[in-house]
Order: C-alpha cells, then sequence, then structure tokens
C-alpha cells in the first residue's frame, strides 16, 4: 500500500513539475530556430503552397465538384459539367425526355 501511495504522489509531482516547465516555456519563450515538428517545417517553407482550382456546380445534385474532376457533356448546345456519371446520365436524359 505504501508503494502505491509513493507511485501516486512521484506521478503527482511530475505533472506539476511539467505544468510549471509548459507555464515557464510559454512566458519566457523559445529561442530562434529551436521550433521542431510538422508546424516548424511549414513556417520556413518546405512545404509547396496548396493548389488552388475553381469549383463547378452540378445543376442536378447541386454539389461543388473541382474543374478537373467534372464530367463534361454538351447538353442543349453548351458544355455542362457534372459530378458524376450518373449525374450526367439524368441531365442527358431529362433533355431527351423535353424534347
Amino acid at each position: 500500500m505504501r508503494a502505491l501511495v509513493f507511485v501516486v504522489e512521484l506521478l503527482l509531482w511530475l505533472m506539476i513539475i511539467r505544468i510549471v516547465l509548459r507555464g515557464l516555456a510559454r512566458v519566457f519563450g523559445r529561442p530562434a530556430g529551436s521550433e521542431a515538428g510538422p508546424s516548424a517545417t511549414r513556417a520556413r517553407g518546405a512545404q509547396p503552397p496548396r493548389q488552388v482550382e475553381d469549383l463547378v456546380l452540378d445543376r442536378v445534385c447541386h454539389t461543388y465538384v473541382p474543374r478537373s474532376r467534372a464530367l463534361a457533356a454538351r447538353v442543349a448546345g453548351h458544355e455542362e459539367l457534372f459530378c458524376s456519371a450518373a449525374c450526367r446520365d439524368k441531365a442527358l436524359a431529362a433533355v431527351a425526355r423535353a424534347s
């Protein structure tokens, strides 16, 4: 029983020390160049910038899809973009029924 109490007290003291050290690190900050981890890598520009791509609206299901992944079809004389083959087929079927 005494060993268990000792272990619990030791863990509590270690947690208190850790909290105090973290607080001190926040107050005094870290020296320049000491950052580590993925956020530091991004801050130094090692990661390439993300490419921005236009989104297009699928008129059948009203979802947005990147232009590079959209499926194109000529509907009523002009090109339309769709999120999937199912939406494209629905649009073509609706135009065929309307004609």
